[in-house]
């Protein structure tokens, strides 16, 4: 009907006037309503709530503007919020998908749109008549702005705000009670308002939001997990036979949800099923219809699984998801019998065609793959997935995990030659840690039995090159040879003899290398010039070396794999290994193949330690015990008698018994009982406890044996330690050598000028113990004994003034007050015996000859103390400088706790040699300077009693400074510090100074302990 401009714009108004009129809404709320502070002085619209009356222009005007300027934009801004968020998601087909394709975090961040949606909102409410019949819809859009702002708690209270403001009203205005008699027809089961709308109604308004709200109400509590509030509201609102039919998918869906939070699979499929209708678009339909048929493959129904599969294949527009849920449709087959794989890997290889999949080939050829290896279709699985890789451009991970699923099938088949070639394409860096730490053992281990296999097939090409006739094998060799120098860029051997007098130019014509930059009379492109080409060639594989043309070339173990090697058996052995240019003659060449009896025994060696390797990388390994038992017997076949036969026996019986077969197992026990009786592996294939428990026995007494030598080092009986161990390795061996003991038998070598013995010690350590701290101070210290002379030179060199005789120098002395005490430091006059710096309380007796020992003169000792005990206050403290602090008394103690006086710390060593004392000393300064840098804590050596020395380390100002030095300290002393020494050894003890003057006077370590302990409980042991 062709109407007037101005008559349509009449219908138009009528129109609305007709929806508004019709729109009666929810009751409306309380206009008591608290203003904020911008507004006190304006009259809102929600204030005149009360003194207005709601005509029908009224109505017309507030449902208008409230609706349209408001909820309309309000609900926008929420929309395109959540349609961001969805698109940045990704879904992983492989796991199982989350239930919704976003997270309050993700929505979270779009905060200033959600604070638009709010301030939206609350102007929507307060300028406006709160009798619009758009409140209700405001508060709902209020809640949901708080809730995918992960702000819950806010959401709640909106929500819970809507049940009790927005629920039914007694005529008076009065609530009426929820889930009472009093309301909504007397039936105490309702709790949700009843929705009795006419057709009209219907067409022209929005039903009423409450119950909407209640349905938000579980969403809450669920992104909260509040799972029993969210199941009590499910259970409440299921048996409301009020609660509208509209909202019965909203309310599958929170249930589904619920049930999927706690893993209850089956009965999360059977809700999400009935939740489909309500999923906002086709692709988020097939979304969930896809999760649908996880969720139903979880629960063991098949059938239903596959279902829903294929209808989210129907409605997906996404290729990865339809390619995904065929393969997840293909792998609800139960049995050989059923043909439906078939017909899913015919829909995938269309698809592989069709130009708008294109991208998606790798991931669809991945996916036939893993249809063919469900029905053991190996050959086929393994063809796929080669054309996934060729067919993978800008996907690494796609590649990645096609290389990884081509190892696994290698792996399946026993093919670990080409396992490892494929495993070594892999891309550990995206996968989790603790599955790349897995697969990178397994790739090390693969690599292992792959070089074993090449070292075998290697030494047998070259043996069957030695058993042609001389003139056959000097032709393949000439044919090989100029295929290698072809391959590196060399011109072939010049066999031709140069005439006379003609020589010299000869020479210089064929030598002289080319002009990459020459000016030639013809434009000639590069790769048209062969001299210019040759040359190219060979700077490249001089440089890279010979590089197929394969994925990953840079990784030498794929270079020399045998998967890129297509050479024939006789000479793909000249090509295993790279050979130098100046080898690449007829000489050279020949110089591999084993021609004499001594390079013919080489090679068997090497076949036979190969194939003795193999079979254990195989048999522990792998546990591939049929494969071990193959190597075994083949090497016993090939190398009989063979000096680690009675080693491959035991191996072999233990691999027949492994897969129970007994008969074989006995035969070859016959053998062993024939051949070598006795032996430790007869013996452990006899009786493996009886060897076990032989075997504890020796382990206890060689423990024992090695502990007592290590003890006999640190306590300087070197003499008993040396032919101890001497007897201990005869009988023993290395294999009960500790780190600690190798490190400090290196240090008393070092101390007597073994130097290349130590090198030696050292270097065992390294090797053997790589992994442990010492290995690392074994390296510093034998680069040190390399420059040991250079060292004691610049020692010998170096000028030091020396004062006169018993002339007393203070050094470093600095009030208490700073919280660095030093104290005078007496020198040693010349002529003296050199004495090692000792701390007296705070005193310290300093050595500043270049080598400092470790005992100090008796008679400077005693003199020190005359000292310490003639003073009647706190011996080298100023008292007027001292914090004024009431002495804590230990009960029956003679030691007094000074907590805010300076302190240092001890490091008590008990029965240490004085060599190993001034190593620890040396250790401890090292740390110092590492870690206190900022701070001087010097370290010196003090002799308690003969048998107990003290390291003290100075420079604390209180004792809580020297409690939080142990206490940072003690990690780290058997792991860096000092490692070498064993934990009962030594203990770090904190010491106020002047109980260090009693201590030292007292000699009495245990009565300080006990003070100790009776301060700081069960802190210092």
């Amino acid at each position: 009907m062709n109407l007037p401009h101005s008559h349509k714009f009449t219908l138009i108004l009528l129109s609305c006037l007709f929806f508004q009129l019709m729109a009666k809404g929810q009751p409306t709320l309380d206009p008591d309503l608290k203003k904020p502070k911008k507004f006190e002085n304006r009259v809102l619209g929600a204030e005149k709530t009360a003194t207005t009356k709601f005509k029908l222009p009224r109505r017309f005007i507030q449902n208008t503007v409230t609706h349209y300027n408001y909820y309309f934009n309000a609900q926008t801004k929420i929309d395109q919020v959540l349609e961001a968020v969805k698109a940045q998601h990704t879904d992983r087909y492989a796991s199982l998908l989350p239930f919704y394709n976003y997270t309050l975090e993700q929505t979270a961040e779009a905060r200033v749109e959600l604070d638009s949606v709010i301030y939206k909102v609350t102007a929507g409410v307060l300028l406006h008549d709160l009798r619009s019949d758009w409140m209700d819809n405001l508060y709902l859009l209020l809640g949901q702005a708080y809730f995918y702002k992960n702000q819950l708690d806010s959401a709640y209270i909106s929500f819970q705000y809507m049940n009790y403001a927005f629920s039914p009203k007694e005529e008076d205005g009065y609530d009426k009670v929820i889930a009472s008699n009093a309301n909504e027809g007397g039936s105490n089961m309702v709790v949700s308002t009843v929705e009795k709308r006419n057709i009209i109604k219907r067409t022209f308004s929005m039903p009423p939001n409450r119950n909407e709200a209640l349905v938000w109400l579980i969403r809450t509590f669920l992104a909260g997990n509040n799972l029993g509030a969210a199941s009590t509201m499910i259970q409440t609102l299921r048996n409301d036979p009020e609660f509208p039919e509209r909202l019965q998918p909203q309310l599958a869906e929170v249930t589904a949800n619920y049930f999927y939070l706690q893993e209850q699979y089956d009965s999360a499929a059977f809700y999400l099923e009935k939740a489909l209708p309500v999923a906002q678009t086709k692709g988020e339909r097939a979304r969930w219809e896809y999760l649908l048929g996880q969720l139903y493959d979880r629960a063991g129904k098949p059938e239903a699984a596959r279902n829903a599969f294929l209808e989210c294949i129907k409605h997906t527009m996404n290729p990865v998801m339809e390619v995904a849920a065929r393969l997840q449709a293909s792998q609800q087959i139960r049995g050989p019998e059923d043909v439906n794989w078939k017909e899913a890997v015919e829909e995938l290889k269309k698809m592989a065609k069709k130009e708008r999949y294109t991208a998606y080939r790798d991931l669809i050829y991945y996916t036939i793959a893993r249809i063919e290896i469900n029905q053991k279709l190996y050959p086929d699985a393994e063809a796929s997935l080669q054309k996934s890789v060729k067919y993978s451009m800008n996907n690494p991970e796609q590649k990645s995990t096609s290389y990884q699923l081509l190892g696994d099938v290698a792996m399946q088949n026993h093919h670990y030659v080409a396992a490892s070639t494929y495993y070594d394409s892999v891309d550990v860096t995206l996968m989790a840690e603790t599955e790349a730490m897995d697969f990178e053992k397994k790739r090390e281990l693969l690599s292992r039995i792959a070089a074993q296999y090449r070292i075998i097939e290697r030494q047998d090409s070259l043996q069957r090159l030695a058993a042609l006739p001389e003139d056959e094998r000097k032709a393949i060799i000439k044919k090989q040879l100029r295929v290698l120098r072809r391959q590196r860029g060399l011109k072939e051997e010049e066999t031709t003899v140069t005439p006379q007098g003609a020589g010299m130019f000869t020479s210089l014509t064929a030598n002289t290398p080319s002009d990459l930059f020459s000016t030639y009379d013809k434009g000639e492109w590069y790769f048209y010039n062969t001299s210019m080409k040759a040359r190219g060639f060979t700077e490249f594989r001089t440089k890279w070396g010979n590089r197929p043309n394969v994925d990953n070339w840079r990784r030498a173990a794929s270079i020399s794999n045998a998967t890129f090697q297509k050479e024939t058996p006789s000479t793909e052995a000249l090509q295993q290994e790279p050979t130098p240019v100046d080898e690449l003659s007829m000489e050279g060449l020949e110089s591999k193949i084993p021609l004499t009896p001594e390079q013919m025994q080489v090679s068997n060696d090497s076949i036979l330690m190969a194939q003795f390797q193999l079979g254990l990388a195989l048999q522990d390994g792998m546990e591939d015990y049929d494969l071990a038992i193959q190597t075994y017997e083949g090497l016993l076949a090939r190398f009989p008698a063979n000096n680690r036969e009675a080693e491959v026996l035991y191996n072999l019986h233990f691999c027949y018994k492994q897969l129970g077969r007994n008969a074989d197992a006995a035969r070859v026990m016959e053998l062993m009982n024939k051949s070598y009786p006795g032996t430790r592996f007869q013996q452990m294939a006899q009786d493996p406890v009886a060897v076990q428990k032989a075997d504890s026995a020796q382990v206890e007494a060689a423990t024992k044996t090695y502990t007592e030598i290590y003890n006999q080092y640190i306590e300087g009986d070197f003499t008993n330690a040396i032919g101890n161990k001497q007897k201990a390795d005869s009988l023993y061996g290395d294999h009960y050598w500790t780190p600690q003991l190798l490190y400090i038998e290196a240090i008393y070598q070092v101390k007597t000028g073994a130097d290349t013995i130590a090198i030696e010690t050292l270097t065992q350590l390294r090797n053997k113990f790589p992994d442990h701290p010492l290995a690392l101070k074994a390296e510093t210290l034998i680069d040190v004994i390399g420059r040991r002379k250079e060292i004691e030179d610049y020692l010998r060199n170096l000028q030091i003034e020396r004062p006169a005789e018993d002339t007393p120098v203070i050094l470093d002395e600095e009030p208490v007050a700073k919280a660095d005490p030093k104290a005078a430091n007496i020198k040693k006059a010349e002529g003296q015996k050199p004495a090692e710096a000792v701390k007296v309380g705070p005193e310290k007796l300093a050595n500043k000859k270049e080598e400092p020992q470790v005992y100090i003169p008796e008679a400077e000792i005693k003199a020190a103390k005359k000292v310490e005990v003639a003073r009647a206050k706190p011996v080298g403290i100023d008292s007027s400088k001292l914090k004024k602090e009431a002495p804590v008394l230990a009960p029956k103690s003679p030691y007094t706790r000074f907590a805010n006086q300076p302190h240092q710390v001890i490091l008590v060593l008990d029965k240490v040699d004085p060599v190993y004392v001034n190593e620890a000393r040396n250790a401890f300064d090292r740390y110092n300077r590492e870690n206190y840098y900022n701070q001087k804590l010097p370290a010196a050596v003090a002799s308690l009693t003969d048998t107990i020395k003290l390291v003290t380390i100075t420079g604390f100002a209180n004792e809580q400074a020297a409690i939080d030095y142990i206490e940072k300290a003690n990690p780290l002393t058997t792991k860096e510090i000092i490692p070498w020494l064993k934990k009962d050894k030594y203990v770090l003890l904190p010491v106020a100074e002047v109980n260090l003057t009693l201590l030292m006077n007292s000699k009495d370590l245990k009565a300080y302990k006990e003070f100790l302990e009776q301060v700081f409980p069960n802190r210092f042991k």
